[in-house]
């Protein structure tokens, strides 16, 4: 028999609604009437997450599903994708985040897992307090005073959420019984708001269309993501032509370029005092030696802003704070003005509780205060990008409605490929590839269109003759 949802206030505190997420048969007491949440943030803007990235702990953990897992942004679902928390099979497994100090809070979203089990999330509470819980027994737990309680009986959808009116600094989510208690993600929001930066506006507003250039040690290992074992010798490119790159740019009207100048396999095209998987290691010789510095140079040759793609998930060197730290140092001061930083790996691989968002940020903020920041972590949110990120052939394009600075990442290449390599097929059409840098347009998004690179380090002429192609056809 499925229980409904019901709420239990202890002390003196005003009853408030639950409201639910696509959850079937489920009612909320009849002293509680359903009302909205808060009013929506203002057109551009989003609810912040208290919750995101705060302390969390479980009763137990199981299978690598840390606590941090449900508090890190990504809500995924999927336990494979690093989304799930996971204690062990026990009487009343909780799990609970400290907000840090007591915040106003009107609603709480519960998330549960995508992939499988999601029936384990059943017979469960969850509670917020201004205090500490005292005990680990859930039913002396949501007693305790100053408490607010909310009871779920069978979660049919992939979240339930919860409007409140009260301050409260404590989150736990309980199991009445024995089991497993697995989240994808707990989020807590009140009347704060996260707003886009107007240098984000400007950014995609200004600079509506340009080139990502895949160009890395993939394009030799003819694979999308290279092993990260592979030697450096094993990238050698017969030439690189940046202003081939550049003029092609032109030609199609863009205004920029973003240059993958490390991939997840962690091999920079730029000379690194920080890791011996660089160019400074490798055969090539053509030009400056430094890829990166030469294409930064062809680019300003020819009146194009520059942008530079960097994979926090580095699996030759492992993460860590101090190299993400240290090789942008060096990308954001030994090449003048970097106007977009693209980031890759971050929040779906590498969570926000290992490399914190906010920290990197602020450095950038330090060394290159006029550098936008668009992160690829599939969260759609301002709290960990300046720029909202749609990869295209995963995503599809933004909506028209959207109204936050997006960048819409998609290929040229019919077979959705990144890196030139032989599973790379023939470009698009140029109508095709106009009409998508309409929609992104009309949807305060700028267009991101991907071009890979040959061996030899130009464009493969077809896809420079498609830009051509283009250009004419926006020039009409």
């Amino acid at each position: 028999m499925r229980r409904s949802l019901r709420t239990c206030l202890v002390g003196a505190l005003t009853a408030s609604a639950l409201l639910s997420t696509g959850m079937a048969s489920s009612s909320a007491t009849p002293h509680n009437s359903a009302q909205p949440v808060s009013s929506a943030p203002p057109p551009g803007s989003e609810e912040r997450d208290y919750a995101f990235n705060a302390s969390a702990t479980q009763s137990t953990t199981d299978f690598g599903g840390t606590a941090d897992r449900a508090v890190d942004g990504n809500s995924n679902g999927a336990f494979d994708h690093n989304s799930v928390s996971h204690t062990t099979l026990e009487v009343q497994p909780w799990w609970q985040t400290d907000l840090g100090s007591s915040k106003k809070l009107k609603k709480l979203v519960v998330r549960n897992r995508t992939d499988c089990c999601t029936d384990r999330l059943s017979n469960f509470w969850v509670m917020v307090s201004d205090r500490p819980f005292k005990s680990a027994d859930v039913d002396k737990a949501r007693h305790e005073r100053g408490v607010t309680a909310f009871e779920v009986g069978t979660l049919d959808a992939p979240s339930v959420q919860f409007a409140l009116n009260r301050s409260a600094r404590y989150i736990r989510v309980q199991l009445e019984g024995t089991g497993y208690l697995a989240l994808a993600e707990v989020q807590a929001y009140g009347d704060n708001v996260v707003s886009p930066s107007a240098a984000a506006q400007s950014w995609v507003k200004n600079n509506p269309f340009g080139m990502f250039l895949h160009f890395n040690m993939s394009t030799f290992t003819n694979e999308q993501w290279a092993d990260p074992a592979t030697p450096a010798s094993a990238f050698d490119p017969t030439g690189v032509d940046p202003d081939q790159w550049a003029k092609s740019m032109k030609s199609a009207g863009m205004q920029f370029g973003v240059l993958t100048a490390k991939h997840h396999d962690g091999f920079a095209l730029w000379p690194t005092a920080y890791s011996d998987h660089d160019i400074a290691n490798s055969p090539y010789q053509n030009g400056t030696g430094d890829i990166v510095r030469d294409y930064v140079k062809a680019m300003h040759a020819n009146g194009l802003k520059v942008g530079l793609y960097f994979s926090i998930w580095d699996r030759h060197e492992g993460d860590s704070t101090a190299l993400i730290e240290n090789q942008l140092r060096e990308l954001l001061t030994k090449y003048g003005q970097i106007d977009y930083l693209w980031f890759d790996g971050w929040g779906w691989q590498v969570p926000y509780s290992q490399i914190p968002y906010q920290p990197i940020r602020d450095m950038i903020r330090q060394t290159s205060p006029k550098t936008v920041v668009a992160n690829n972590d599939h969260n759609s949110t301002l709290q960990t990008s300046d720029v909202i990120v749609y990869e295209v052939p995963v995503q599809g394009m933004p909506p028209a409605t959207n109204a936050r600075p997006t960048d819409g990442s998609d290929t040229l290449d019919t077979n959705q490929t990144w890196f030139h390599t032989t599973s790379t097929g023939a470009p698009r059409s140029a109508q095709d590839i106009v009409d998508n840098l309409n929609k992104a347009k009309a949807g305060n998004a700028l267009y991101l269109l991907n071009v890979g690179p040959g061996r030899d380090g130009r464009l493969p002429q077809n896809y420079a003759d498609r830009l051509d192609e283009i250009g004419a056809l926006l020039n009409k």
